[in-house]
């Protein structure tokens, strides 16, 4: 599955992405954005061959951190999905490419870039680069969003990318605000993938200020809760279990 992950992520970037301009964000829009200028500056270069080489070599540094720090499934998984998407990159024919509308292809290529991260993440597995860096800083701070961190790091290295076209290849404003809308796009769609439009969340709080992070909860969220008994050691403070729902928008500031 998470091949398959990597063949829809190498189908967005080819068919939609590519032919559009976009910068995607992360490594895949790193190497877009090599690729356009290689080719600018060595005309006989193949854009196809030089995204395939790019994308991988941005890639290789970050699968060997992968592999020290992270280690087993995740690390092979994304490995193999590198290279399935270098690959389907360098055989997909070149009349599958659309470019009429960037509108069109941010959308479409959004969306699908959305899914690929998403059904790699399910099978832990990502199409490397910034999600690598996301999986890093998960094994840090395990609260963060998946997502959410893939997309700003996504943002920042696509208005990078976009400021680049912009001084090289002479594009206009619209590459940077057709770019940074397919980032956002693309995070949305995969979060939306792994937790729903705005699911309930259930939070297990043990502590002991319990009454006073409870009035807390009462007075920003409006919302009920449940108190639980805990059973602690001969002289230790008391402590209470509260149990809390709500919405996945509101898990950010209630984990603050």
């Amino acid at each position: 599955m998470v091949a398959l992950g990597a063949m829809i992520n190498a189908v967005a970037l080819f068919c939609f992405v590519n032919p559009a301009t976009l910068v995607a964000g992360g490594f895949s829009g790193i190497a877009s954005v090599l690729t356009n200028v290689s080719c600018s500056l060595f005309p006989n270069l193949s854009f196809e061959t030089m995204m395939s080489v790019w994308y991988f070599a941005l890639n290789l540094p970050f699968l060997i951190i992968s592999l020290v720090q992270l280690r087993g499934d995740f690390t092979f998984k994304t490995i193999w999905a590198t290279v399935v998407c270098s690959l389907t990159l360098g055989v997909l024919p070149q009349n599958m490419t659309f470019n009429s509308s960037r509108l069109i292809c941010t959308v479409f290529g959004g969306t699908l870039i959305g899914f690929s991260m998403y059904v790699c993440s399910l099978y832990n597995g990502s199409n490397g680069g910034t999600e690598i860096i996301a999986k890093l800083i998960a094994k840090k701070h395990p609260e963060r969003d998946l997502s959410n961190t893939i997309t700003i790091a996504n943002f920042a290295t696509a208005f990078v990318g976009c400021v680049v076209l912009m001084i090289m290849d002479g594009e206009s404003v619209w590459i940077v605000l057709y770019s940074l809308l397919f980032v956002i796009w693309g995070g949305e769609i995969m979060g939306i993938f792994e937790r729903g439009a705005d699911n309930s969340q259930k939070f297990l709080i043990i502590t002991e200020k319990y009454q006073q992070i409870s009035d807390e909860i009462l007075k920003t969220f409006k919302r009920g809760l449940t108190q639980f008994d805990v059973v602690t050691k001969d002289g230790q403070p008391e402590r209470k279990m509260i149990m809390v729902i709500v919405q996945y928008r509101q898990a950010p500031k209630l984990k603050q």
